[in-house]
């Protein structure tokens, strides 16, 4: 038993191998291999075009990969020999892009939804939960969050700062094992911004989820990360921990990007 818990727990939650990725005829991944353990918390940064936001949408299946494998805790994504390779038949596909949820940019709320039906309608057209267990799920997770009193407005009655509470939640109602965030504070004020960092470090405690964010606010990855990816043109580049990445980065594109002097080679 010991050690089929040891294998499990060594096995990492996302792995891509191999990963090519071209939009019009220019690559945007190129050979990419990463793998994230379970639990990781991964800040994903680069120049805009380095191919970061790319990653997400391949997991979410928004795009679909050009060669390469992806697999979610050693499940595969993609079957075929190499040079036919497709993705999973639907009915395959659903049951391993369950478990991935994502909080996109401007939010995608249901403008003509309340708060509670935002976050229960994805549970009940997944079949995950019937009517009532659905809202009863959406009134814990608004608590959880801190917006028990808003379940019945409507999203443009809500700041930024609170509609991105609800994405959250929205996301984690589908009781997903990794959340994907696409510049989850571009939209928000910077009070709000630390408010998003409490919260997705108490996700974190309390689930066990794990988190790819994309950002360009290097604080805030500095503060959310356990883990830095710095990318450029579809390769990392650089790959550690924040308090390294941030203060003594190896590569000359990450310090450059940084802002650090350059280092003679």
């Amino acid at each position: 038993m010991i050690i089929m818990e040891q294998i499990a727990a060594s096995r990492p939650m996302i792995q891509i191998s191999d990963v090519s990725k071209a939009f019009n005829g220019i690559s945007v991944l190129d050979g990419l291999n990463l793998e994230i353990p379970i639990g990781q918390k991964v800040a994903l940064l680069g120049p805009s075009g380095s191919g970061k936001t790319t990653i997400l949408r391949l997991l979410m299946t928004l795009e679909t990969i050009d060669a390469g494998q992806v697999r979610i805790e050693g499940v595969p994504m993609y079957e075929g020999a190499p040079d036919t390779r497709r993705l999973l038949p639907e009915g395959q596909l659903r049951a391993v892009r369950s478990r991935i949820g994502m909080v996109f940019q401007h939010f995608g709320l249901f403008p003509h939804l309340n708060v509670l039906n935002n976050i229960a309608l994805p549970q009940i057209l997944n079949g995950q939960a019937g009517k009532t267990e659905a809202e009863n799920r959406a009134h814990e997770l608004l608590q959880m969050v801190g917006l028990g009193e808003k379940a019945y407005l409507l999203p443009d009655q809500l700041s930024g700062g609170q509609k991105q509470r609800v994405a959250i939640a929205r996301a984690l109602a589908l009781q997903p094992d990794i959340l994907l965030f696409d510049e989850p504070t571009s939209a928000l004020d910077p009070q709000r911004v630390s408010e998003v960092l409490d919260l997705l470090n108490m996700i974190c405690r309390k689930t066990g989820t794990t988190m790819l964010l994309v950002t360009h606010e290097m604080e805030f990855a500095r503060q959310f990360a356990d883990r830095i990816l710095f990318f450029d043109h579809g390769q990392i580049v650089e790959d550690g921990a924040p308090d390294v990445v941030f203060t003594n980065p190896k590569d000359n594109r990450t310090r450059a990007f940084l802002g650090l002097p350059v280092i003679d080679v």
